[in-house]
């Protein structure tokens, strides 16, 4: 049997067409002008060491190939989440998200990283791998969540796919808070430093790389790309569980059923090391531990940024602090919090109350204006807010870059005016 999956791995890789991130392939020259560097899986992408001139040039470029490679990149979201929808959808029609519903009633615990809220899709894997990680008391239990489990775990499809849609979510936001803010800089206020830029791009080549692969990955694991051979190789698997499952000989089913397990389990890591995403995650293993460690720890220092600004009376450790002293702490604490993630959403909305108060609005409206840009609204454009309910935060980020001095939209050296539609 494991010989067959591994012939799956092959036959799923030969339809792909491709090899793995950072292969050699045929590409288009690249356009002189724009002087697009790598991103981490070895395509097209911003590249490192760039600064807030190169990125506006290469953003700015006229020319056809860079900007198709730019709309590429907003692109990737869209033709990624087709396939994710012909994923649940082919899960709904085998009953699959049952076992959702069945890990809320028992209230089974999740897994994964939950920085980001869970899609249908991500819980269901969440759900699986909470009971596949104790599968034999799972099946012992019997009842139809035993037989979904053992249905899911011979399902390798399944399993693996469930590996390239965790954290997904998490990709697509970065990949275009990134953009957004990139794009900011060409017609807002946002500032950015030349190391801010970098950083911001840098992430924006991480997210791009993983979407890609995960793209690839799901192309070749769609269900009417299958091997015959394969699946009823896997149906009869089914059946060996399900009698495991239901026999009353408990000597049997405790000498049988780890060793079946053990081999669904190989069959899953036999494709999963044949994943685009996998070999991207090896090769990427300390630029992705990095980004997951510095957002973690900016978010770690966002409550006590939001209580210093706020003034918050139940924190015993601001009494006797006065504004100005809270402001001066909470600026320190928002900057390092920046310097982690800049694409943090809150803290450039705190960063922005804070430089407001000590420096003036000429310093506030960057992070104000970057704040607005991760929120899809600009204050030139009014159609990014017309009709919408604007949360108190958004109507102060908008009321100060409005209200500044400088260039203003329309007006030499500000950004283009975009009318009212009427």
């Amino acid at each position: 049997m494991i010989g067959n999956s591994v012939l799956l791995g092959s036959a799923l890789l030969a339809l792909s067409g491709q090899g793995p991130p950072g292969a050699p392939r045929d590409r288009a020259p690249q356009a002189k002008e724009a002087g697009w560097g790598r991103a981490p899986d070895g395509e097209r992408g911003f590249g490192p060491g760039r600064t807030v001139r190169d990125l506006a040039r290469l953003l700015r470029s006229p020319v056809e190939e860079d900007r198709g490679f730019v709309a590429s990149l907003y692109k990737l979201e869209d033709d990624v989440r087709v396939l994710l929808a012909m994923a649940t959808e082919h899960y709904k029609t085998s009953g699959y998200f049952d076992l959702v519903a069945i890990a809320k009633t028992e209230k089974i615990p999740s897994t994964g990283t939950q920085d980001a809220p869970r899609t249908p899709l991500e819980e269901l894997g969440d759900a699986f791998r909470a009971r596949a990680a104790h599968a034999s008391a799972a099946l012992e239990k019997g009842r139809p969540a035993a037989d979904l489990l053992a249905r899911l775990l011979v399902d390798t499809r399944f399993r693996v796919r469930a590996q390239v849609i965790d954290g997904l979510e998490f990709e697509f936001a970065d990949l275009r808070a990134g953009l957004a803010v990139l794009f900011a800089e060409l017609d807002g206020f946002t500032g950015l430093k030349d190391g801010e830029a970098e950083a911001i791009a840098a992430r924006v080549d991480l997210a791009a790389s993983r979407v890609r692969a995960a793209k690839l990955d799901l192309e070749v694991l769609r269900e009417d790309r299958a091997d015959e051979r394969v699946v009823e190789a896997w149906g009869k698997d089914l059946e060996s569980l399900f009698e495991l499952i239901r026999t009353d000989d408990a000597e049997r089913r405790s000498r049988d059923l780890p060793e079946l397990l053990s081999k669904l389990e190989e069959r899953e890591s036999n494709m999963s090391s044949a994943l685009f995403t996998t070999r991207l995650e090896t090769n990427l293993s300390a630029e992705l531990e990095k980004r997951q460690k510095d957002v973690g720890a900016a978010q770690e220092l966002l409550p006590r940024v939001r209580s210093l600004v706020t003034g918050e009376k139940n924190d015993p450790k601001l009494k006797g602090m006065s504004k100005n002293q809270r402001f001066t702490e909470a600026a320190r604490d928002a900057t390092a919090g920046l310097a982690l993630d800049p694409l943090a959403e809150e803290l450039n909305f705190l960063e922005g109350e804070v430089s407001d108060f000590l420096q003036g609005s000429l310093e506030s409206r960057r992070f104000f204006d970057r704040y607005l840009a991760l929120r899809s609204i600009r204050v030139h454009d009014f159609r990014t807010y017309q009709g919408k309910t604007l949360s108190h935060e958004e109507r102060r980020a908008i009321d100060v870059v409005q209200g500044t001095g400088g260039p203003q939209p329309g007006t030499p050296g500000g950004p283009p005016l975009v009318q009212p539609p009427k």
